[in-house]
């Protein structure tokens, strides 16, 4: 007799067993029946757990399943890399934690993966359903722009997700325990009424399981997430799991918010049946999950209106590639579903194999087999040999739509280190059901039997995970299509200083306006506070978005600001809070920063003597307002602020006081009755009179409490005296600077809310000097657009310090800031470049801001732009490009994989020609560890044409606004031109047309083209 015959005909009669058991009952495939309630260290060691996270089967396994939202950072894929970060070594943590579980049966393990790109309009619609409900909110018509996100981010979005779940069996129990368990529920069992179709979780608890299966829970926990450089794992609940269960079985029918009835969420429904209680009960979970009655049609399978095809692979990998090779080769448009179930003894399973062909190793035939099994059985002493079943499944609106994905999906699987698959099943049904998460504990029809480690490098260890899946209100995707989500200043990181390098033309300030409406349109009630501080126009775009987008009489909210040496837009360096007469800690820091700059030596980037200049300063500051705010308060003349004159006359106070009084009045007393008779802007304007003034600090170094002191220091390496040289420097800062040199005339609304102001016209050149200008004029903005930020901090001192008649103004504006995220914005600051001591000022503001709530961007060309200490700090890294050499900088300090950094390097610059958008490599420093992976960010047309900033684009832009208006400008653009830029025509037309404004031809043949439809 042949023995190979008879070893094939076993074989053949095991598989038919297996694979043409049929059930008529759809919910007897289920074998999920009740759950295990949370005890009191249940809820100890998982707060979070709302509902109990182990449910049981029929055959009494305990389950439980992770949600595995992918990897940290991008892991090198080279099988020979070992080193930390690698895959490589991920496996073999992986393997070690689990060697010892896996040399015995009683657990199991079963990793499911799904991708469905019908499904990526969900999650643009899922993520943006705040921002609509924002918007409703704070009343800012973006509607069309978020309309406009669902349709330009759609095609290129999938739903991804990937699943593991653990079995834990009784077999890992003593004899002992197993029958005093069965005791036990015997003698409940008599005592408990009957209920056939209910869950009854006292019959399957057993705490000793309990112990193990949490156990191996924790092991595997920890083994994945890697001391944090790994995968972020979470732990689901059985709510969560029934409810991804049924909806792979009913895709189309399955309500969001659906969940199954669990013991203690049961509550009495129908009528009762005799004895049985059935009804006072929560039905078996089977029941809930599997509602639907699948019909099988050949070997595919039509649920609801979906068909549903199968493909099981019967041999493994012959040459071992990651899951992320097989993701690629499956075509994008193709849903489809995998589950890998790894069980452990393999060698066991071999066992009359094993025996069998050790009694006919000596006929050739067989050898091969033989000394398959043998080397499977010394690899089994260091690496256990497991059982691992793999089957997918792809389905569509169609049969023939259903077929084709399955063909294209065979043939995906049958490349991936060439496999062998079959499409045909006895039971579809089954085949299907050993698809689905956790559905049932039994595994695919086709056993494998590969090593741990083997088996562990098949399974989806390297796909993109992010810690804000749920929660973000930015989407951006991976290459590969990945719904890739962003929560802007969320408490995942402990503080918000983000970095944005990029090159001129690259997108660099289109992002950052993105982030920005991001941020306008995810507000909870009124608009938030952004400061944008730029140079170049980029910003002028978004605020007019914003402004179009509110009502004529909320226009205020938002606005753009172009600085420039006018009159009306003196600043007074020595401005305070309203109704304060000295300034508060914040403002003072202010001050002196901004005087400690104009006495930088531009030569070294740092004041003379900085320590003693900066005492020296602040003792000027405090001098100056004790002067001017106490002991000689400037008098109120009239005529020097004609709208103060005008609001004493019409409110009577002019006529309540005699000349005499009048004329030893100060700007402080007028400032007070005009509050009290409620003309708040008369009041401002009073106030702005009483500050101290830069031309009269020169006077006030020779006060004697400033001269006594330090009236004899001398400049390092020079004989003049140093009070001298400040003297001089601030003399000149007065001559220079006439903007911030005299009383305040430029005044924000109270109700503005998002300020750009542009120091275009006020900036400096590219000297040293001129730098330093620029850089004090980024200081100067930044306290105009969002000094006030911090004052949330300083509530105590304010109102300690503060006259309360003014606390219900000022404290009004300090409640608002505090309940909300404020955002800085410094783009450009490469035009600071070399000043180091303006740095080192954005660098004190950026680490105190850490606590005041406050989001800090900061933009430049470059990466070696930003100062040591500034790139140590960052948190956030939107990385549009970088030279070769910063690599190891990269690597060495922020963590982001080498094999990440020199891919992206290879990639094309610039948004994509396909319109699949900007790559972007992100970083981000979150508390599991650090995020950093390649990402695609895509706007659409209407977006690019408010936010673009090329000259050429923005020229265009200013000219069809001019005639139409910014609203109807952005529409016409972005019908005619959909990727957002109309440069490379106008270039064409520059090159070819004999045209004196190409331009302006241009924006006039797009009116002409609109007809009678403007």
């Amino acid at each position: 007799m042949n023995i190979n015959r008879i070893i094939f005909a076993i074989e053949d009669c095991i598989s038919t067993l297996s694979r043409y058991s049929v059930s008529a009952f759809f919910p007897d495939y289920c074998d999920l029946h009740t759950v295990i309630g949370l005890d009191q260290q249940d809820r100890e060691r998982r707060p979070w757990l709302k509902a109990p996270y182990i449910a049981t089967t029929k055959q009494g396994y305990y389950l439980s399943v992770f949600e595995i939202s992918g990897a940290l950072k991008e892991m090198d894929e080279n099988p020979d890399l070992t080193a930390p970060g690698t895959l490589e070594s991920l496996i073999t943590a992986l393997a070690e934690r689990m060697n010892t579980a896996y040399k015995n049966t009683g657990h199991k393990i079963s990793f499911v993966f799904e991708r469905d790109p019908e499904r990526g309009r969900d999650e643009i619609e899922a993520m943006l359903l705040p921002q609509r409900k924002s918007i409703a909110r704070t009343g800012i018509l973006l509607q069309d722009v978020l309309d406009e996100k669902v349709t330009t981010l759609t095609p290129w979005l999938v739903r991804e997700r990937c699943w593991l779940t653990v079995w834990s069996s009784e077999e890992l129990l003593s004899r002992t325990d197993r029958k005093d368990h069965q005791t036990r529920i015997r003698k409940l069992a008599e005592h408990a009424p009957p209920a056939r179709f209910a869950q009854d979780p006292w019959r399957w608890t057993l705490s000793a399981l309990k112990i193990r299966h949490d156990a191996f829970l924790d092991t595997l926990e920890q083994a994945l997430t890697h001391d944090s450089d790994g995968l972020l794992v979470r732990l689901m609940d059985i709510h969560e799991v029934g409810r991804e269960i049924r909806r792979q079985l009913e895709r189309n029918s399955t309500p969001a918010v659906w969940q199954p009835h669990l013991p203690e969420d049961a509550r009495p429904a129908g009528w009762r049946q005799g004895e049985d209680t059935s009804v006072f009960h929560a039905p078996s979970l089977n029941l809930q999950l599997f509602t639907t009655q699948p019909e099988t049609h050949g070997s595919l399978i039509k649920a609801g209106d979906l068909w549903h095809g199968m493909v099981a692979i019967t041999l493994p990998p012959q040459n071992l590639r990651t899951f992320n090779q097989l993701v690629r080769d499956v075509p994008r448009a193709i849903p489809w579903r995998i589950r890998m179930d790894l069980m452990p003894g393999g060698m066991k399973a071999l066992g009359v194999k094993k025996t069998l062909l050790t009694y006919s190793s000596f006929i050739s035939p067989l050898r091969p087999m033989y000394d398959s099994v043998m080397m499977l059985n010394d690899i089994n002493k260091h690496d256990p040999v497991c059982i691992m079943t793999i089957v997918a499944t792809t389905w569509g609106n169609s049969r023939e739509v259903c077929t084709r994905n399955q063909a294209l999906l065979k043939s995906a699987l049958e490349g991936w280190g060439v496999c062998g698959t079959t499409t045909t099943f006895g039971d579809p049904r089954r085949a299907w059901v050993n698809t689905v998460l956790a559905a049932s504990h039994g595994s695919g029809p086709v056993p494998l039997y590969p090593p741990l480690s083997h088996a562990l490098s098949l399974f989806p260890l390297n796909r993109a995970g992010s810690v804000w899946r749920g929660q973000g209100n930015l989407m951006m995707h991976t290459e590969d299509g990945s719904a890739w989500e962003v929560a802007l200043a969320s408490s995942q990181q402990n503080k918000h200083t983000e970095l944005t390098p990029g090159a001129p033309g690259l997108g660099k300030s289109v992002l950052i306006n993105a982030l920005s409406e991001i941020q306008i349109a995810s507000a909870q009630k009124n608009l938030p506070f952004i400061a944008y501080i730029d140079k170049g126009f980029s910003a002028q775009g978004l605020v007019q978005l914003i402004r179009d987008s509110l009502p004529e009489q909320r226009k205020d909210e938002a606005v753009g600001i172009i600085l420039s040496n006018d009159p009306e837009h003196t600043r007074n360096l020595f401005d305070v809070m309203y109704g304060a007469k000295k300034p508060a800690t914040p403002e003072k820091n202010f001050m002196v920063s901004v005087l400690c700059a104009l006495c930088v030596d531009t030569g070294t980037g740092q004041p003379c003597n900085p320590g003693d200049t900066r005492q020296i300063i602040s003792n000027l500051v405090d001098l100056a307002f004790r002067e001017y705010g106490e002991n000689n308060p400037r008098l109120y003349r009239a005529g020097t602020e004609p709208l103060v004159d005008l609001a004493l006359e019409e409110s009577g106070i002019a006529e309540q006081h005699d000349a005499g009084w009048w004329n030893a009045a100060t700007w402080f007393e007028i400032r007070d009755m005009l509050h009290m008779a409620g003309n708040i802007p008369a009041a401002q304007r009073a106030h702005y009179q009483a500050m101290p003034l830069l031309a009269e600090m020169s006077a006030l170094l020779g006060q004697p409490s400033i001269r006594d002191v330090f009236g004899t220091v001398q400049r390092d390496n020079s004989a003049e005296l140093l009070l001298d040289y400040i003297r001089r420097a601030l003399d000149q800062g007065h001559s220079d600077y006439p903007m911030m040199s005299g009383c305040t005339r430029f005044m924000l609304s109270p109700d503005t809310r998002v300020v750009a102001v542009d120091l275009n016209n006020v900036a400096g050149d590219k000297t040293p000097a001129g730098r330093l200008r620029t850089g004090i004029m980024y200081l100067l903005a930044g306290q105009i657009a969002g000094g006030d930020f911090v004052l949330p901090q300083y509530q105590e001192e304010i109102r300690k310090n503060l006259d309360p008649r003014y606390h219900e103004v000022i404290f009004c504006r300090i409640e608002q800031l505090d309940q909300e995220v404020k955002t800085k914005v410094y783009d450009e600051l490469h035009n600071a470049k070399g000043i180091n001591f303006i740095w080192e000022a954005l660098d004190t503001q950026e680490l105190e801001q850490r606590k005041f709530g406050i989001r800090t961007v900061l933009s430049t060309q470059l990466l070696q732009d930003y100062p040591p200490a500034v790139l140590k700090s960052a948190n956030t890294l939107w990385l549009l490009r970088y030279r070769p050499d910063e690599i190891p900088f990269l690597r060495d300090n922020f963590g982001v994989p080498e094999v990440t950094l020199r891919r992206f390097l290879k990639m094309p610059e610039g948004a994509a020609p396909d319109g699949s958008g900007v790559p972007v490599l992100a970083v981000f420093r979150v508390k599991n560890g650090t995020l950093a992976r390649i990402l695609k960010f895509t706007l659409g047309p209407l977006e690019l044409w408010a936010l673009n900033s090329s000259p050429k684009d923005s020229a265009l832009r200013r000219a069809l606004t001019q005639e139409l208006g910014s609203l109807r400008a952005r529409q016409i653009l972005a019908e005619n031109f959909p990727r957002g830029s109309a440069t490379s025509l106008i270039e064409h037309r520059a090159r070819t047309h004999d045209s004196e404004n190409v331009i302006h031809d241009l924006a006039a043949e797009l009116i002409r083209k609109q007809g009678y439809h403007l």
